[in-house]
């Protein structure tokens, strides 16, 4: 199941998945269900709301601790909460179940998901309180350093730079969002396996390279930013619930590349009503803060109200540094 996922085939995934959780209920096999949940609750996030696999992958955590299975029960809480992050859980709830799950894996020394909630948590916690310089923006801050150097497999360096990116799109730094982007792909090479995170990568990359197009009209970031759409599109015939707004305000920012204005407000518009239908509120945020953009190079005045928007979003997702770096940074 697990396998097909990374050839693309979601729907003949989600089938045998689905076929070994009966037969595990069937058989009362109790002593599989943590493997079997880890790799299910990701097989399964493809198909439906990611939401939908947290309580999968915290079953799977209890039993694998119940059952001694402690490896496969540390990858459950990664998964959990790397989904929580993804699907735009509140931030102040996340990071105390960061620094709870954190620390249970310190205690039964399982350093590589210890070393990738550390990760995620400085992410998160830039995010909650303002800092003079966000964490992991050029991987110069000392933790950071420290993180690669203990990284073990190219796995856990794709996640340094995965988030890397994401922190560092959020805050506009976008020349090295797409160094962080370049980077994960040359180590993306080197692995057996590819992270897609149902959509989010092709989601971030493609902001990435839209803003470096409009920044530099170098043609290698429209490309990169056409394959991104091209894999989201394809990733909405099987999860629409988390994809199809990721793809509107893909398609949103091209419209604006292109100058074809009226087309991107109705794909701005739409992105963001989609994304809150969905409960996505942090993408919501980046996409109501996008069409502000869009409004302000157009001199429009609507752009101070889906500034607004996006600071409330941003608000209510708990990212108070964010929307502190949203206002500083408002020409108005």
């Amino acid at each position: 199941s697990f396998l097909l996922c990374q050839f693309e085939y979601f729907e003949a995934a989600d089938h045998i998945g689905r076929l070994a959780v009966f037969l595990l209920d069937k058989c009362k096999a109790e002593e599989y269900r943590s493997c079997i949940y880890m790799t299910f609750g990701v097989v399964r996030s493809w198909s439906v709301h990611i939401e939908q696999s947290l309580d999968n992958h915290l079953h799977g955590f209890l039993v694998g601790m119940q059952t001694g299975n402690i490896e496969t029960a540390m990858m459950n809480v990664f998964n959990y909460l790397i989904n929580s992050f993804i699907c735009g859980r509140n931030l102040v709830k996340l990071n105390r179940e960061l620094d709870s799950f954190g620390g249970k894996a310190l205690e039964y020394k399982q350093m590589a998901v210890h070393n990738l909630i550390c990760l995620m948590q400085l992410v998160v916690s830039t995010l909650l309180i303002s800092n003079d310089s966000p964490s992991l923006i050029g991987c110069q801050n000392t933790e950071i350093k420290d993180l690669l150097d203990q990284a073990k497999n190219t796995f856990a360096v794709c996640h340094v730079y995965i988030f890397g990116c994401i922190e560092a799109y959020i805050f506009g730094e976008y020349e090295l969002a797409a160094k962080m982007v370049e980077k994960r792909q040359e180590v993306e090479k080197n692995m057996s396996r590819r992270c897609f995170y149902f959509g989010m990568l092709a989601f971030y990359d493609g902001l990435v390279f839209l803003a470096m197009a409009r920044k530099t009209n170098d043609d290698k970031w429209t490309l990169g930013a056409a394959k991104a759409l091209s894999k989201l599109e394809s990733f909405v015939q099987t999860g629409k619930a988390n994809c199809e707004h990721k793809l509107f305000l893909l398609q949103a920012e091209t419209k604006s590349l292109l100058g074809e204005n009226e087309n991107a407000i109705s794909k701005y518009d739409s992105a963001i009503a989609v994304a809150g239908k969905n409960g996505f509120i942090h993408e919501q945020a980046i996409a109501s803060e996008r069409a502000g953009d869009f409004f302000l190079r157009n001199c429009d005045s609507r752009a101070s109200q889906y500034y607004g928007k996006s600071n409330t979003l941003y608000l209510q997702w708990g990212a108070r540094c964010k929307a502190d770096h949203l206002c500083k940074n408002l020409p108005f």
